[in-house]
């Protein structure tokens, strides 16, 4: 079963309403049951091409441990959890739709039931990664890219808005405190078209087109530039999970602190064109679509149509992506512990001639030992008790049709987590 809801060139409220209950619904099924295999399953959609929205963000950390946790070691963050956070919100006039994004790491192994309301509502359930083979509280999982919930536009007053957010329990590994830590959250408010905003258009690539490395995108903005804070160019294609929800094809952007990230470019002034970095994005076996996402001086935000059907080209050279499987539960060491997940290459490795490792991770500056087929790559990456996404270099002799990637810790504190979907390898290969 395969749900579908990539480039369309106009985004209705009904249909978009209809759509994510449709797929927040079928991931909630296969949730428990998935495999590796269901890893392109597609995430439930925030902004598409030709939306008009505002967003207004919460951008403080802040942690919720589970309310009725046992464990005395709880007591002082219960203290602090719970607490109302408030949001204001500007504009409702001509809005047709609301949703809520929430970018969070998954906590203490196993915290289940993460959720949040506003104004008193009903809890709505935070979306979790997709594609683990068992529950997603079992692995440890960072969500830093948009992870939108629809929710009835009716619960937003115009003016300050009350979000308070809840843990439950641990249900795998556990030892009595479910917690987790929200990084940032997002109230999305879309508006009819008709609405005043600002617009513009992708002229370069057209659609069709074949790219070749690095390539130039350019748009252009109807209107006054002046009324214009900045462009950014977001693509659809392959690549690394940038995003930590399970997937590798998708529109790909982080948020950063409430900032948008990860994307291909962000231009501020005009003329609005940017050089997509391609050196690594992995060779495509689909089409790639770009759409700017043009940000307004009043803070009114447009996506133009998507530029569809774009071919890479890169007249000489391969990268290929290889995905790693047998991803163990509880992929966290600590107190000499060591554990470690496959990444294989089916294809000849003749003619590659670099190579590097891209891992997400979470407090693994407790690492001591970070490797590939029994060689120390590293011994740590990243800060303690936070995310980090890192690049590590391989040496391609070190390369096999089934490499053994692993990871290891002496310490007595936190463990360094690997995060869902683990890593993979990025090869270079000449001609």
């Amino acid at each position: 079963m395969r749900v579908r809801v990539e480039t369309t060139p106009e985004t209705n409220a009904m249909t978009r309403l209809y759509r994510n209950s449709l797929v927040v619904f079928l991931l909630a099924v296969i949730s428990g049951c998935a495999s590796e295999a269901l890893m392109d399953k597609q995430w439930p959609m925030g902004p598409g091409p030709g939306d008009v929205y505002r967003e207004y963000t919460y951008a403080r950390r802040f942690g919720e441990v589970d309310p009725e946790a046992p464990n005395p070691a709880a007591e002082e963050s219960k203290q602090k959890a719970g607490l109302p956070r408030r949001v204001v919100i500007k504009d409702l006039y001509g809005a047709t739709a609301a949703e809520v994004s929430v970018q969070y790491w998954g906590g203490h192994i196993g915290t289940s039931d993460q959720k949040f309301h506003l104004n008193g509502s009903e809890w709505f359930q935070i979306p979790q990664p997709v594609g683990m083979r068992t529950e997603p509280q079992a692995y440890y999982r960072t969500i830093v890219g948009d992870n939108p919930v629809s929710i009835p536009l009716s619960l937003i007053e115009q003016g300050v808005n009350t979000f308070q957010f809840r843990s439950g329990p641990q249900i795998r590994y556990g030892w009595g405190v479910g917690l987790f830590w929200v990084y940032s959250f997002t109230a999305r408010i879309y508006y009819d078209p008709s609405k005043p905003h600002v617009s513009g258009q992708i002229v370069s690539p057209a659609a069709g087109q074949t790219i070749g490395e690095n390539p130039t995108i350019v748009s252009e903005v109807d209107g006054d530039p002046q009324q214009v804070r900045q462009v950014d160019f977001i693509g659809l294609y392959e690549d690394y999970d940038w995003e930590g929800n399970g997937l590798f094809r998708q529109w790909h952007w982080q948020y950063k602190d409430g900032v948008i990230a990860r994307h291909i470019a962000t231009v501020v002034e005009p003329p609005y064109r940017a050089t997509w970095d391609t050196t690594w994005v992995p060779d495509q076996d689909r089409p790639i679509s770009i759409m700017a996402r043009i940000v307004g001086s009043d803070g009114t935000i447009h996506t133009t149509p998507a530029v569809s059907g774009l071919t890479l080209d890169r007249g000489g050279r391969s990268v290929k992506m290889y995905k790693a499987s047998k991803i163990p539960e509880n992929f966290g060491v600590r107190a000499g512990r060591k554990k470690w997940c496959m990444v294989n290459v089916p294809d000849s490795l003749d003619g590659a001639v670099r190579a590097k490792l891209v891992l997400h991770t979470w407090s693994a500056a407790h690492a001591e030992d970070i490797g590939l087929n029994d060689h120390k790559l590293i011994d740590k990456v990243g800060p303690v008790h936070d995310y980090s996404f890192d690049s590590i270099p391989v040496p391609v002799e070190l390369l096999k049709p089934h490499n053994k990637f692993y990871i290891y810790s002496s310490t007595e504190h936190h463990a360094a987590e690997v995060n869902w979907p683990g890593p993979v390898l990025l090869v270079e290969f000449a001609n």
